[in-house]
């Protein structure tokens, strides 16, 4: 099932590398295909880390632990720069409140897609959202909370050559 799911994401994700085909009256003129240095080119790239940390700026600080799934598919213009797709997702991740006590459990997964420059900016970071939900309320009101802070390294050819994520302080809304 698991390698189900990263065929199927994969998959998905390579539809940023697909045009899509509109219908027209007139017929587009042909292009040639571009030079092979400036050939598109598509990495992908998936890895479960480890999450352990305080989580601040809420009501209480929470004690974070469990791990994120993220999943990295880049996309390189022929100029050069590109896009990269950005799945997130929390895995057995909960937090402890420090003040009360409450047990909290992040679920939920977040796609943040992010455009570089032919110069690479790098590490893109993202910071996912998620959904807390916190017992004995099974759902507390979509209540995005942005627990952890994922940075992509990249090649300047857009090969994804790292993957890493912590616990964040979430931004100011």
């Amino acid at each position: 099932m698991r390698a189900a799911r990263r065929t199927g994401l994969i998959a998905a994700a390579l539809g940023l590398a697909v045009p899509a085909a509109t219908a027209s009256a007139e017929a587009a003129p042909r292009q040639a295909a571009p030079a092979a240095a400036e050939a598109v080119a598509v990495h992908a790239r998936s890895a479960t880390l480890t999450l352990n940390g305080p989580l601040t700026g809420g009501p209480e600080t929470i004690d974070v632990t469990g791990r994120v799934a993220v999943a990295v598919v880049t996309r390189t213009d022929t100029g050069g720069g590109g896009v990269a797709r950005i799945v997130s997702r929390p895995q057995n991740t909960t937090g402890v409140g420090r003040t009360t006590g409450r047990t909290y459990q992040f679920v939920g997964a977040d796609e943040n897609t992010v455009f570089w420059p032919p110069d690479p900016v790098s590490p893109l970071v993202v910071l996912p959202r998620f959904l807390r939900i916190v017992p004995p309320n099974p759902i507390v009101p979509p209540n995005p909370v942005q627990p952890v802070r994922v940075a992509v390294t990249l090649s300047g050819t857009g090969e994804i050559t790292d993957i890493s994520a912590s616990v964040a302080r979430p931004p100011a809304p």
